[in-house]
């Protein structure tokens, strides 16, 4: 191949590393399908998407689509009649399904309708852990899926001169109430409230939105909206304990970013959480007692998990690994 059409509906950070990637060995255009609500206004971007294709999809070799959605159906339908290829990356909503949050795309019946045909006919399903992959090949019964780790793009400045604090530390895009009980910071608020001892800090949580969730937070809580990559790497580098309490999670960016700056990681066993820590962190249940028992034990130096954390994201979860593995099957399919 030498022409692709790059399709995604959020440009944030793992996507744009995708399109560095394949840049790097092809000609490569974006397509912006802009994510809204209610089925009018998906009707109008979808027949943008339609005459877009009708008139250009003709320059492309193949389609690179982050996500099985609205936006994915018509460019695999485009690529069977006319035998072209298509990669979806299953990212994790597009294959859940949790009706008392409302979350993920198979609650929804037209949803599930396209992100099914998409994983069924597309050329590669591209699934960012092992816990997405069983759930593709489950839902398509078929063996058109391929395991490539999500990754991340940090440099080699660890900090290691940095201090680490007696500090614990969650992140994540918290913007809904949805978001707030999938990502587990009701969890990690009452955990904070058990250890008054201990700073506890959330990065990425929108106060004012969601402030009727957030009644009486602990004195020993602090919340900051979404900042600068710069300055989150500069909290990893002062967090010692790094935790990642979610409901549902396909794979945690934040947690393995979070891991290569030397945080300890403690994590729920759920989605592909247990896949990036392996055994240089600890997975707990969600109970909060326990949690802070955990946490107690670990600033007191009573339990001390494996090391091992950077060279494990280096060697499994790293940009050029990734780059690898996503050229080698674009390029073989």
């Amino acid at each position: 191949m030498k022409n692709i059409l790059f399709i995604y509906t959020n440009y944030s950070p793992f996507v744009r590393t995708d399109y560095e990637i394949l840049s790097s060995k092809f000609n490569v255009d974006k397509y912006k399908y802009k994510p809204v609500k209610g089925l009018k206004k998906n009707a109008f971007q979808f027949l943008n998407q339609f005459f877009f294709l009708v008139l250009n999809g003709w320059k492309y070799d193949g389609f690179f689509i982050w996500f099985a959605d609205y936006h994915s159906f018509l460019p695999v339908l485009f690529s069977r009649i006319f035998r072209k290829k298509s990669f979806v990356v299953i990212g994790g909503y597009d294959i859940a399904r949790i009706p008392e949050l409302n979350y993920g795309v198979f609650i929804s019946k037209i949803r599930s309708f396209v992100a099914f045909f998409s994983m069924k006919n597309c050329t590669q399903n591209l699934a960012v852990s092992k816990y997405v992959q069983r759930k593709v090949k489950w839902i398509t019964k078929l063996d058109n899926t391929t395991l490539i780790y999500n990754c991340v793009t940090l440099n080699n400045n660890k900090g290691k001169d940095v201090e680490k604090d007696d500090l614990i530390l969650t992140v994540g895009i918290i913007q809904k109430e949805r978001t707030f009980c999938i990502k587990g910071i009701d969890t990690f608020i009452e955990v904070a409230r058990k250890l008054p001892q201990y700073k506890f800090l959330i990065i990425g949580l929108n106060s004012e939105k969601l402030e009727h969730l957030l009644k009486n937070p602990p004195e020993n809580l602090t919340i900051k909206n979404k900042i600068s990559h710069s300055e989150l790497i500069r909290h990893y580098q002062r967090a010692k304990i790094y935790c990642q309490l979610s409901r549902s999670e396909s794979f945690g960016v934040a947690l393995a970013e979070a891991m290569y700056f030397g945080c300890i990681p403690i994590v729920t066993n759920v989605g592909g959480l247990t896949e990036i820590i392996n055994n240089v962190g600890l997975i707990i249940a969600r109970d909060p007692d326990l949690i802070a028992k955990t946490i107690v034990r670990i600033m007191d130096g009573e339990l001390i998990p494996e090391e091992g954390s950077v060279a494990r994201i280096n060697t499994i979860f790293h940009k050029n690994v990734r780059k690898e593995k996503l050229l080698e099957v674009i390029n073989n399919s």
